[in-house]
């Protein structure tokens, strides 16, 4: 069954790109034709629902598991930020900007999520000095250096512990 814990973090991952479909395809438009961001807060809220199951049963992963997960999860996001900001610059007349802005946000918030939890479990078995916890766990939440921190992290969790 532990391959069961992987399912929040795909969601994660594959959030930026449900909320692309929920708002761009057609299909999906038809579910809420109105309110296409309905959908989006759908969305939303089982990534949210997700990312804090990943915080409160970090102790059933090792800290270098979590590391991969929320590398992996961030690097995978960074094409979604690219859409998104196309879509805020073809868009811009018609309200694009903000709205990538909100989805960039929220998917940052999510990923920072999962990447606090690797944090705090490298933490707490030692493979993280806690200044370098203190600093990553703020680097989560934040644009770009959060892809930096994650890599770092999960390069620098090696196998061998911190005294």
């Amino acid at each position: 069954m532990r391959h069961l814990n992987w399912i929040p973090p795909l969601y994660i991952g594959a959030f930026p790109y449900v909320c692309l479909a929920a708002l761009y395809v057609e299909p999906l438009r038809d579910i809420f034709p109105r309110h296409p961001f309905r959908l989006v807060g759908i969305a939303w809220a089982l990534g949210l629902a997700a990312a804090l199951v990943v915080l409160f049963t970090r102790n059933r992963w090792t800290g270098r598991e979590l590391a991969r997960a929320s590398m992996l999860i961030k690097l995978v996001h960074i094409p979604a930020y690219a859409v998104w900001f196309a879509v805020g610059i073809l868009l811009f007349l018609f309200m694009g900007a903000p709205l990538a802005f909100v989805m960039d946000v929220m998917a940052i918030i999510l990923s920072g999520i999962v990447g606090l939890a690797a944090v705090l479990r490298c933490r707490r078995e030692r493979r993280l000095a806690t200044k370098a916890a203190v600093v990553n766990g703020v680097l989560q939440f934040v644009f770009c250096a959060d892809v930096f921190s994650a890599v770092w992290v999960y390069r620098n969790t090696k196998e061998d512990f911190l005294s």
